[in-house]
């Protein structure tokens, strides 16, 4: 079960006129992400985890954009491939916010320049944040210098690849339910990664892009 804080009173910005990162080091779905995913682990000294558990969650339909609108630091990626890593050393699903903002050029997009996660209410099956951690998670938010915008939310799979499941999908309609918001699963184990939006109210997974 994946229970978030509700995200209310967050106030309309002017939109930047900005064109979008170009440094980019990877690109789903045209490159593979297990190699990617495989690669980062090698850079952060990381050793690979095996024993996944079995499924408990079923896939919700999804279709596809082609469009790519959807950026990623490579610090925020690092630092998510990180925290999904070590909770699923201990066998435990992660989670967190996506912190970034929204730009346009041509057409809206997103950009994510860090995360935000605190202590977690886990397990291999269920994640949300410890009901006394809330000042913790928003003394964090506090401390970013720059204007920013809640872009969305990761969560990991323990090695049953990456989807959104009906509990997941309540979730984005609940707290995250803009069109420029995402929802990352990652999942440390089979080395996969996906993105997801919500279009017209049903689930489509999204490309995106990796920049320094």
């Amino acid at each position: 079960m994946k229970k978030l804080i509700k995200i209310s009173g967050e106030e309309k910005k002017k939109q930047k006129i900005q064109p979008p990162p170009t440094k980019i080091i990877f690109e789903y779905p045209s490159s593979n992400t297990e190699e990617f995913i495989k690669k980062l682990y090698e850079e952060m000294g990381l050793q690979e985890l095996s024993n996944g558990i079995e499924c408990m969650e079923k896939e919700v339909e999804s279709t596809f954009s082609k469009n790519l609108d959807f950026y990623i630091k490579e610090e925020a990626l690092k630092k998510m491939v990180l925290h999904c890593y070590e909770m699923a050393k201990e066998r435990k699903e992660a989670m967190g916010f996506l912190i970034g903002d929204v730009k346009y050029w041509d057409r809206e997009y997103s950009v994510v320049y860090d995360i935000a996660t605190t202590s977690l209410d886990a397990s291999p099956f269920y994640v949300r944040f410890d009901r006394e951690a809330f000042e913790n998670l928003f003394d964090k938010l506090d401390e970013i210098e720059y204007e920013y915008i809640l872009i969305g939310w990761y969560h990991s799979h323990l090695g049953y690849t990456s989807f959104m499941s009906s509990i997941d999908l309540e979730t984005q309609k609940k707290y995250f339910n803009q069109p420029f918001h995402a929802a990352i699963v990652l999942d440390p184990i089979a080395k996969d990664m996906k993105a997801f939006r919500l279009m017209n109210g049903d689930c489509v997974e999204i490309p995106f892009a990796i920049f320094k």
